[in-house]
C-alpha cells in the first residue's frame, strides 16, 4: 500500500521530537540502615566509592534517599559499626545491616539487706517536693552511755503503704575512752573506721547526751503512708550490748496536697512538626496496541492511531528514563497474526511482528537501563472466535451464526476453518476490511515503579495489608482519619514501632493517655531538650506531676521558653517542688487556697490564718485547711470543729487525715 506524504511526515516529526536518551541517567535509591540488633542507625554515612564522595547520610530513623548512577558501588559506615559495601545494580530500594563493633558494659547491680524491728508511734515527717525531711533530737541518759561505749543510731523512713524502707544518714556517738581506744587501734587514723564520717559531736547536759539530727530522703510516692523509725545499738569493742528500735514519726506534714492547678493534655498541631508528604515506590503499568499491514511484519504507519500510539510510547518511556524517581522494570511483547491464510505461515508472521515490535520498543530505552530490563516476548495466531464476537457486537446475528457453525464444524483445523469462511459471500466485503485488521496487532505491556504520594484511600488500603512500609506522612494521614481513641492509640503505637523518633506520634499518644488518666512518663523522655515544642514539654511535666515526680517536672519546666503558659507551668512546678517563695509570687497575687497552703508550707501560720478567715468558700477542703492552721496555732477546739465539719461534708478526706501529721491527732 502506498503511504500518503502527509502521514509519513507526521510520523517522522513525531519520532524526531522524542528526547534523546542520556547514556548516564541517575536513579533515586532509598532504604533503611539498621544494626545487627535491629536498631535503626541515625547519622550513618554513605560514600560513592567511584569518586570517593559522600552522597548521603541517614536521618533519625536510619532512612536515606540519594540520586546516583545505577551502576555505582556505595559504602555505608557509622562509628561503632563495621562498614558495608553495596552495588546498586539498578535497584531502587536497598536496606543495609551493619554489624556492631562496640563492647557493651556489663550492668552492675548493688543490693542491700535491711535489718531491724519496726515499731509504730505517731509524729511528723515534713514533705518538701519529693524530699522527706526528718528533724529530731535524741537525748540519751548518762547512765546508758559509759565512757567505753559506742552508740549507733540508724534512722529510716518506712513506706507503710508499699512496705519499703529507705535508709537515712546514720549517727555515731562515742564515749571518751572508747574514742581514745579506737584511735590507738586504727594507728591514730580514725578515717580507717568505716563509721568515722558519721561520728557527731554531742551537746552534754546534766541529764545526758543530746544529739541533734537532720536528714532528707528522695521519695516518689509522697501520698503514701510513712513513718520514721530509728534503730539504735550500744556496743563496746567486741560485741553489741543492747539494741532497740523506736518509731519517732508517723504521718506526713504536707499542706501542698491541697494545692490546686489545671494543666491539660496538649496535641502537637504546629505544621513544622507535621510530616511532609513523602514519595513512595509504587508499581504501575502501561500498554500499547499496534496494527500491521495484511501479510506483512511491518507496522502499518499509514494508520494515524499507530502514529499516536508510537508517539505516546516514546514519550512515556522517555519520561521514565529521565525521571530519577522512576524505573522501567519489565516489557512484555506479544505479536499477533490474523487467522486468514495458512496457519503455518501465520505462525511465522506472528513471530516476525513480535520481533519488529520488540526492536522498535527497545529503541526508546537507553543501553544502561536496558541492562536491568526484563523482556518477555511471544507470538500467536488469533483464531476466528473474535470475528464471531465482533459480528454479534454489531448485531449481525445471522452472519455470526454462520461463522460459529464453521468454527464448531472444524474445531481442530484452523486451515479448514479459513477455507470455509473465505467462501462466505460477505468475506471480502465485510470480514476482510472490517474485522481482520483488528486482529493484526502487537500487544505491549510494560511495568514500572515510580515514587509518588499516595491518596488517603490508597493509604488506608495499604494499611490493611501491611503498615510496615508506611512513611511518617502516611501514618499521619491515618491519625487524621481515625474514628476514636482506641483506633488512634493503635495507630500511634504502630507508628512508634516503625519510627521510635516520631515526635508527633509520641506526643499525641502521651496526650491521649493524660486525658484518660493513665499518664506515661517514659513516652516523651527521648524528646525532652531545650528545643522541644512547648506541647511536648508540657505533656511531660503533666505526666511527671501525675506520678508525683515534682523535681523531674521542675527540671523540664526550666527548659521552657518564656510564654504566658510556661510562666504558669513553672509556678506550679515551683510550688510542688518546694520552691515556695518563687511560687508565691504568682499564687500570692491570685489569692485563694493556693496562697494559703504555700504560706503553711513556709511555716507562716499566722498569715495563713488571716488569709483563711477571708475565704468566701466553705467547702470541705477549706474546712480541712482551716483545721490545719488552727491546730498549728494551738486553737484546738476550733481545729476539732473544722476537721469534724470537713469530714462530715466529704468523708473521703478521712483517708488523707489518717496520714496527715497536721490533723491526725485531732481524730
Amino acid at each position: 500500500m502506498k503511504l500518503s506524504i502527509k502521514i509519513l511526515m507526521s510520523l517522522a516529526f513525531a519520532l524526531a521530537m522524542l528526547p534523546a536518551i542520556s547514556n548516564a541517567q541517575n536513579i533515586r535509591v532509598t532504604g533503611v540502615v539498621r544494626g545487627n540488633n535491629g536498631e535503626r542507625i541515625p547519622g550513618a554515612t554513605i560514600k560513592d566509592l567511584g569518586n570517593q564522595r559522600v552522597v548521603g547520610t541517614t536521618d533519625d530513623d536510619g532512612r536515606y534517599s540519594l540520586i546516583i548512577s545505577p551502576n555505582a558501588t556505595v559504602e555505608f559506615s557509622c562509628m561503632g559499626y563495621s562498614s558495608e559495601k553495596e552495588k546498586i545494580k539498578g535497584r531502587l530500594t536497598i536496606d543495609v545491616e551493619l554489624q556492631t563493633t562496640a563492647n557493651e558494659m556489663e550492668e552492675i547491680v548493688v543490693t542491700a539487706n535491711l535489718v531491724g524491728t519496726i515499731i509504730f508511734e505517731p509524729s511528723e515527717i515534713e514533705v518538701v517536693g519529693n524530699y522527706f525531711h526528718l528533724r529530731t533530737r535524741f537525748k540519751v541518759p548518762s547512765a546508758i552511755m559509759s565512757s567505753d561505749k559506742r552508740l549507733v543510731v540508724q534512722p529510716t523512713i518506712y513506706n507503710v503503704t508499699r512496705r519499703k524502707t529507705f535508709f537515712l544518714r546514720p549517727v555515731v556517738s562515742d564515749g571518751r575512752e572508747y574514742l581514745l581506744t579506737q584511735d590507738r587501734m586504727y594507728g591514730f587514723d580514725l578515717s580507717r573506721d568505716t563509721l568515722s564520717p558519721y561520728i557527731q559531736k554531742s551537746q552534754m547536759s546534766r541529764q545526758g547526751e543530746i544529739i541533734a539530727y537532720h536528714d532528707s530522703a528522695y521519695i516518689e510516692n509522697n501520698r503514701d503512708d510513712y513513718r520514721a523509725d530509728v534503730f539504735m545499738s550500744i556496743e563496746d569493742y567486741k560485741k553489741i550490748i543492747n539494741v532497740d528500735t523506736i518509731s519517732i514519726a508517723h504521718g506526713t506534714v504536707n499542706p501542698l496536697r491541697f494545692f490546686d492547678y489545671n494543666l491539660g493534655a496538649r496535641d502537637l498541631t504546629d505544621s513544622a512538626y507535621i510530616p511532609k508528604p513523602e514519595l513512595q515506590l509504587r508499581n504501575d503499568k502501561g500498554e500499547v496496541n499496534l496494527t500491521y499491514l495484511p501479510g506483512k511484519a511491518q507496522i502499518d504507519e499509514s494508520d494515524p492511531e499507530n502514529v499516536r500510539q508510537l508517539e505516546m510510547l516514546g514519550k512515556r518511556i522517555t519520561s521514565l528514563e529521565s525521571n530519577p524517581d522512576a524505573r522501567l522494570e519489565s516489557v512484555a511483547i506479544s505479536g499477533v497474526s490474523s487467522p486468514d491464510g495458512r496457519y503455518a505461515s501465520n505462525v511465522v508472521l506472528a513471530k516476525e511482528r513480535m520481533a519488529t515490535a520488540r526492536d522498535r520498543i527497545l529503541s526508546y530505552v537507553s543501553p544502561e537501563r536496558r541492562e536491568f530490563l526484563s523482556v518477555v516476548s511471544d507470538s500467536k495466531v488469533e483464531n476466528w472466535e473474535p470475528v464471531y464476537e465482533m459480528m454479534v457486537r454489531d448485531s449481525l446475528t445471522d452472519k455470526a451464526a454462520e461463522v460459529r457453525a464453521i468454527i464448531n464444524r472444524y474445531p481442530d483445523s484452523p486451515d479448514r476453518q479459513f477455507l470455509a469462511i473465505s467462501r462466505l459471500p460477505y468475506y471480502r466485503s465485510l470480514i476482510v476490511p472490517k474485522y481482520l485488521p483488528e486482529l493484526r496487532r502487537v500487544e505491549y505491556n510494560f511495568g514500572y515503579s515510580i515514587y509518588r504520594v499516595l491518596t488517603d484511600d490508597e493509604i488506608e488500603e495499604l494499611y490493611k495489608k501491611d503498615y510496615s512500609s508506611f512513611s511518617r506522612y502516611e501514618f499521619y494521614r491515618m491519625f487524621m482519619r481515625a474514628k476514636d481513641d482506641v483506633e488512634r492509640e493503635t495507630l500511634y503505637k504502630q507508628a512508634l514501632e516503625m519510627y521510635p523518633r516520631f515526635m508527633l506520634a509520641a506526643n499525641n499518644l502521651a496526650a491521649l493517655y493524660i486525658r484518660q488518666g493513665r499518664s506515661d512518663e517514659n513516652l516523651l523522655k527521648p524528646f525532652i531538650n531545650e528545643n522541644a515544642p512547648e506541647e511536648v514539654l508540657s505533656n511531660q511535666i503533666v505526666a511527671y506531676l501525675d506520678r508525683w515526680k515534682y523535681d523531674s517536672a521542675d527540671s523540664v519546666a526550666m527548659l521552657m521558653k518564656e510564654t504566658e503558659t510556661s510562666e504558669y507551668i513553672r509556678s506550679v512546678t515551683d510550688a510542688l517542688n518546694g520552691n515556695y517563695e518563687e511560687a508565691l509570687q504568682t499564687f500570692g497575687a491570685q489569692g485563694g487556697i493556693n496562697e494559703i497552703v504555700l504560706l503553711l508550707a513556709m511555716k507562716r501560720n499566722d498569715e495563713a490564718w488571716e488569709k483563711a478567715e477571708e475565704l468566701p468558700d466553705e467547702s470541705a477542703r477549706v474546712m480541712y485547711v482551716k483545721a490545719i492552721i488552727a491546730n498549728r496555732l494551738d486553737k484546738v477546739v476550733e481545729a476539732i470543729n473544722y476537721i469534724e465539719t470537713a469530714l462530715e461534708m466529704d468523708p473521703s478526706l478521712r483517708e488523707i487525715a489518717e496520714i496527715d501529721a497536721d490533723v491526725k491527732d485531732l481524730l
